[in-house]
C-alpha cells in the first residue's frame, strides 16, 4: 500500500508513530507507548531473575562446603597446627556460611520479586483499539501519565520492585563472591602467600563489580543509595 501524497509528495510516519505501530497477522494494531515499555520491563526483569536463579542453585549445593570433614591429605597439617582448634579458622568458616546464606536470601528474593512483577505486566491491561488510544490519555495502567523512558517507566509504576530486585542481586553477587574469597584462603591455607594473593585477586573482582555498579546507578546516585 502507497503511503498517503499531499500536492504530489508522499507523506511518511514519524517516527514515533512508526515505533508505536506493529503489524500482526496482516492487521495493523496500534500499541500504546507504555505497552511498548511493558515488553521492555519483561526483558529487564527476566534478565535478573534469570542470573539470580543459577546463582541461588550453585549457593545451595556450596553452602556447606566448609563444615565438610577437611580431606584426608589435610588432616595431618591441620592436626600439626592446630586449625581445627584454631578460633581464627573457626571464623573463616562460619563467615563462609554466613555469606551464603545472606547470598541465597537475597537472590531468592530477586527470584520472587521478579516473578511477580512479571505475572502483573502479563496480565496488565492492554489499550489495543485505534479510538481508544485517541480518546484516552490515561495510559498502560489507566493514569494519567506520560512515561519518556523505560527507566521512567519502572520507578512510577514498580518503584519498590525495580530497586528491590536491582539492589538485591547486587548484594548477593557480592556477598557469594567475598564468600569464595574465604573459601580460598581456607582451601590453600597450607600455602599462605598463594592463599593470600589468590583472595587479593577476588577482593580485587568484589571492588570492580561495585565500582561498576556504583557508576551505571544513576537514578539513586549509587549501590549504597539504592539500599536507603
Amino acid at each position: 500500500m502507497n503511503p498517503p501524497t499531499r500536492c504530489g509528495v508522499a507523506i511518511m510516519p514519524s517516527p514515533s508513530l512508526s515505533l508505536a505501530l506493529s503489524i500482526s497477522g496482516g492487521s495493523q494494531m496500534i500499541e500504546t507507548v507504555d505497552s511498548i515499555y511493558n515488553r521492555s520491563a519483561v526483558g529487564y526483569f527476566n534478565n535478573l531473575r534469570v542470573p539470580a536463579a543459577v546463582l541461588t542453585s550453585i549457593i545451595s549445593k556450596e553452602m556447606f562446603a566448609l563444615q565438610n570433614t577437611p580431606p584426608a591429605a589435610m588432616r595431618s597439617w591441620d592436626t600439626a597446627n592446630g586449625v581445627d582448634k584454631s578460633k581464627r579458622w573457626r571464623i573463616v568458616r562460619y563467615s563462609y556460611l554466613l555469606l551464603m546464606v545472606l547470598a541465597f536470601s537475597l537472590e531468592t528474593n530477586t527470584i520472587f520479586i521478579a516473578t511477580q512483577v512479571l505475572t502483573q505486566l502479563a496480565t496488565a491491561q492492554r489499550i489495543d483499539s485505534a479510538d481508544e488510544v485517541a480518546q484516552s490519555t490515561e495510559g498502560f495502567f489507566q493514569r494519567k501519565v506520560h512515561h519518556k523512558s523505560l527507566v521512567d517507566f519502572l520507578i512510577s509504576e514498580f518503584e519498590f520492585e525495580y530497586v528491590t530486585v536491582r539492589s538485591h542481586f547486587v548484594n548477593g553477587l557480592l556477598c557469594f563472591t567475598l564468600a569464595q574469597c574465604l573459601r580460598v584462603r581456607y582451601a590453600l591455607r597450607k600455602y599462605r602467600y598463594l592463599s593470600l594473593s589468590a583472595s587479593c585477586c577476588i577482593l580485587t573482582l568484589v571492588c570492580g563489580i561495585l565500582s561498576y555498579s556504583n557508576a551505571n546507578t544513576i537514578t539513586y546516585g549509587g549501590d549504597f543509595n539504592l539500599l536507603v
